[in-house]
């Protein structure tokens, strides 16, 4: 390969006769363009070539190619895909070096790439690194096959390639890739009505980018009504859940900004399938989608990942009547031993953490708080009068252990406010109808959707997961709704309380 080829822009002006068709049935000024990079995800990775064509006025105005220097290795694989290695970008300009001319060429044009998602973000987070703000409109060369040839099943570039007999040389390479969209819509214009081709672009603009692998009459069916949806790749495996009060709202709203989280470009690049489960209200979206995510651990859901340990503030009163806290493991099969407790914390760490501000908040002694491991006798605090002297008895126990309870006030856990399990009815906060939905609910922990309220032996529809025990995120969905003072804002929530029943067995329900 030349130097020239090495280490400059190429950027041809093409005469119109070299076109053969006017591409009249397509945006009248756009860009064709396409996007090697070393890797998939565009907040990671960096772009290694770009090619373009312009095209106004359905003619092709100019050709415009060039290696990218990323700044760091090309990984073998993307080598053995493209061909484009490190010593071939060795001295090709880096994406600044390039960035204020690019971005004006593709200022008010149509952006057409396949798989556009793909190659917008790249660009975005590129243009963003060099101190740019880039936006455009978008064309996917992926969905416009799909709506013109939905007979097919792949709308890849080689399935497009063989399946019209496109002749290539280095797939693969930008611009190489650039002239088979050029070459294909040269041929959609030959083989579909003109008209079916204006209408298909228009509408295809007027909507959210979807991914273009995503069937858009599945988008049309979401329900804008609260519940959940789930997220599911070509082979079924579950990659997220989410919930909502209005699903089809949300579930667009993951389409909008995939070029700035990588998990959204990622979910946006493997998403074929989606499913969703209605509900009353954000009440039962909230339990639903907790208690999926836990028991399926979908591959993007990482923040709700089901915690087996927990640890808590105990108090109790030594000898000489002073109380002493301590941190420990809460016991996560017993809800009301926790609840009795103070805190919920998620690492022993945190707990530390918050006893420490407590201490130094209120004067508490560190030595009466186990963080200080001294036997008997004064505590060092004291000595640097931090400690009013609980350590060695300048301190009444009284005094001392009120302190304490105003301390932990802050971080009293809410007993269960019932005497026996209950059953949540949950209707719809807008009346529009529907069915209501029965959960039912001991100790703060939840135990799943029943059919019905009126036994304590309600068959039990859904449970949530397959052993029941404390979960410190039902727990805050539970409080947010169910607490004591907050419950009168939720006039759709019926509590029904299941009457001279025995407690629900955390251990052997189910």
């Amino acid at each position: 390969m030349s130097s020239i080829v090495h280490s400059a822009v190429v950027d041809i002006l093409v005469h119109p006769s070299r076109i053969m068709i006017k591409l009249t049935c397509f945006p009248e000024h756009m860009i064709l363009l396409d996007c090697e990079t070393t890797g998939g995800r565009a907040s990671r990775d960096r772009i290694t070539e770009i090619g373009l064509i312009e095209i106004k006025d359905g003619e092709v105005q100019s050709r415009w190619q060039s290696l990218i220097n990323p700044g760091r290795p090309i990984p073998p694989w993307i080598h053995k895909i493209t061909g484009i290695n490190d010593e071939m970008v060795a001295d090709a300009p880096a994406f600044e070096d390039i960035a204020e001319s690019l971005y004006q060429r593709l200022q008010n044009v149509i952006l057409v790439a396949h798989n556009a998602r793909f190659d917008y973000s790249f660009l975005k987070q590129e243009f963003k690194r060099a101190g740019y703000d880039y936006s455009a409109k978008t064309l996917c060369s992926v969905k416009l096959s799909r709506r013109l040839f939905p007979q097919h099943q792949g709308h890849s570039l080689d399935k497009i390639i063989q399946r019209h007999q496109i002749a290539v040389k280095d797939r693969h390479r930008a611009m190489a890739d650039t002239e088979v969209i050029l070459t294909y819509f040269t041929l959609i214009q030959q083989q579909i009505d003109a008209a079916v081709i204006q209408q298909t672009i228009a509408d295809i603009l007027k909507r959210p980018s979807l991914p273009s692998h995503l069937d858009n009459t599945l988008i049309q069916k979401l329900p804008e009504k609260p519940g959940i949806y789930q997220f599911y790749d070509e082979g079924g495996t579950l990659l997220y859940i989410g919930k909502s009060v209005n699903i089809k709202e949300r579930v667009l709203s993951h389409f909008s900004a995939d070029h700035r989280h990588h998990k959204e470009l990622d979910i946006s690049q493997q998403l074929h399938h989606i499913d969703w489960i209605e509900t009353p209200s954000d009440f039962g979206a909230q339990l639903l989608e907790n208690s999926y995510i836990k028991q399926t651990s979908p591959r993007y859901n990482r923040r709700q990942t089901k915690i087996k340990k927990l640890y808590q503030i105990n108090k109790t009163l030594n000898k000489d009547g002073y109380a002493e806290l301590d941190i420990m493991v809460a016991d996560m099969t017993d809800a009301s031993d926790i609840t009795s407790k103070y805190g919920l914390f998620r690492s022993k760490k945190q707990a530390q953490t918050k006893l420490l501000d407590l201490i130094s908040q209120y004067k508490l002694c560190q030595r009466l708080c186990h963080i200080e491991k001294k036997a008997s006798g004064p505590c060092f605090s004291y000595q640097l009068k931090k400690c009013l002297g609980a350590c060695c008895g300048k301190e009444q126990a009284k005094l001392y252990n009120l302190r304490v309870d105003m301390a932990l006030t802050h971080i009293k856990n809410q007993q269960w406010p019932w005497s026996t399990p209950i059953i949540v009815e949950e209707q719809s906060p807008t009346n529009n109808g529907g069915d209501s939905h029965f959960h039912l609910i001991d100790q703060w922990c939840y135990l799943g959707q029943v059919d019905g309220h009126t036994t304590p032996n309600t068959r039990l529809l859904k449970q949530p997961q397959d052993s029941i025990f404390f979960d410190i995120d039902t727990y805050k969905i539970l409080l947010r709704f169910l607490a004591p003072t907050k419950l009168s804002h939720f006039p759709y929530l019926r509590i029904h309380p299941l009457e001279n029943s025995a407690s629900v067995s955390m251990n052997s329900w189910g």
